[in-house]
């Protein structure tokens, strides 16, 4: 394969052999195979990092049980303490936008 960028950063890869050099898009800027391989990384890293929120939520929520014991003892001061907590994990780690 042969490795290609744009200006912004994005990744295209064609035929080695020559057969797709037609679709090459004007303004690409062909690339070595470790230049491609960072770039490869630092679109996982991104993609790892816009997730993130997503674990730190999961670690960050209270248990499970605070819920369900204060549900089954119909007890609405818990059930509001745990609200509470949840939306403040929500609010300490955000959805990035575009999620």
């Amino acid at each position: 394969m042969k490795h290609y960028k744009d200006a912004a950063g994005n990744l295209f890869a064609y035929a080695a052999d020559g057969s797709q050099d037609h679709a090459i898009k004007p303004g690409l800027t062909l690339i070595p195979d470790t230049e491609k391989e960072d770039l490869v990384q630092k679109k996982a890293k991104e993609l790892f990092d816009k997730e993130d929120y997503y674990r730190k939520r999961l670690y960050s929520y209270p248990e499970i049980g605070e819920f369900l014991d204060a549900w089954v003892k119909g007890d609405e001061n818990a059930l509001e303490e745990y609200k509470r907590k949840c939306l403040e994990v929500k609010a300490k780690y955000p959805k990035p936008e575009g999620f």
